[in-house]
């Protein structure tokens, strides 16, 4: 059906009973209008250049591509043939992971890698970690090489081989999965162990795009938040990878509401006010997720073969 509905990931979104995290995400909006005005709060993007906003939306959109072909590439032989399924499947589970509370979006990987391409669990599942441990480590190496290379100290440089122990630790996973493979005679666990990378070329090849997929998306988010606050580029990036950070916390209200900001924020109290900390943050939050519901939007409206009947 070319408009098919994804039914077993949106329910999740529209089903999910935990009153506490919805109440959080609206008291959140009431204070913002009580202590700010949201109309106050959104005022600075007028001033902002539409054509450069319109870039960064666009460079946001990139990144879900280069995410999406690093799914594709990961699950071949199953994806081939199949980019436009692997896209939707992207968006819904991104919008999904963004806006529900406590990582339950995660939920709709597997249950779509399953309805889409007839993957097992067993198999996505440890796939699905692979990328959240993948991400977790870009992250913190990004943070770490802008740290390094700003010059914390005055010896920063004996730090270097650090960091390339510290880049290179993802491939000794990879390589210390090998070697208890060859140990390992239960059919369970090699089940388990066959959702990781299977070889080295298909590992590098989902390292360099992890790496590209973050690097766009912390240069449009520091950019963006440029654009409110006129401080130092390492605080800008310390800020919007202490934001993402807290996204992978496991509990948190819908949309990262409050968690997000408080990421942001923390980094910042060091060159300025927590009250302009705070309003730079949310209107950086809110790119974020708009950008996250228009990919959504496409992701639902792309037409796809059900595979699951």
């Amino acid at each position: 059906m070319a408009m098919d509905c994804d039914v077993k990931a949106l329910k999740l979104l529209f089903t999910l009973k935990n009153s506490f995290v919805w109440l959080f995400f609206v008291a959140f909006v009431i204070g913002v209008e009580v202590y700010w005005g949201w109309g106050a709060l959104l005022a600075p993007w007028k001033k902002l250049n539409s054509l450069s906003v319109f870039a960064a939306i666009l460079f946001f959109l990139l990144s879900y591509q280069i995410r999406t072909w690093r799914l594709y590439a990961y699950f071949l032989p199953h994806t081939k043939g199949h980019w436009i399924a692997a896209l939707r499947l992207m968006l819904l589970h991104n919008i999904l992971n963004n806006l529900l509370p406590a990582r339950s979006g995660e939920i709709s990987f597997p249950v779509l890698m399953k309805r889409y391409f007839l993957v097992d669990y067993i198999h996505s599942i440890p796939a699905l970690l692979w990328f959240r441990l993948l991400d977790l480590h870009m992250l913190l190496s990004i943070g770490l090489i802008a740290w390094v290379t700003k010059g914390a100290t005055d010896h920063s440089f004996i730090y270097f081989p650090l960091v390339l122990l510290w880049l290179l630790s993802p491939y000794l996973f990879y390589a210390l999965k090998n070697r208890i493979r060859k140990t390992i005679t239960q059919p369970f666990i090699l089940k388990i162990l066959d959702g990781l990378p299977q070889n080295s070329v298909k590992f590098w090849h989902n390292w360099l795009l992890t790496g590209l997929n973050w690097s766009i998306k912390l240069m449009v988010l520091a950019w963006l938040l440029a654009q409110f606050l006129n401080i130092d580029c390492a605080y800008l990036f310390s800020s919007v990878i202490a934001g993402e950070l807290s996204s992978v916390l496991p509990f948190h209200a819908p949309a990262g509401v409050g968690t997000y900001e408080a990421g942001m924020v923390a980094p910042l109290l060091a060159v300025i006010d927590a009250n302009t900390a705070t309003k730079a943050a949310i209107n950086v939050h809110l790119f974020m997720l708009l950008s996250s519901i228009l990919g959504g939007l496409i992701g639902w409206l792309l037409p796809v073969k059900i595979q699951d009947k």
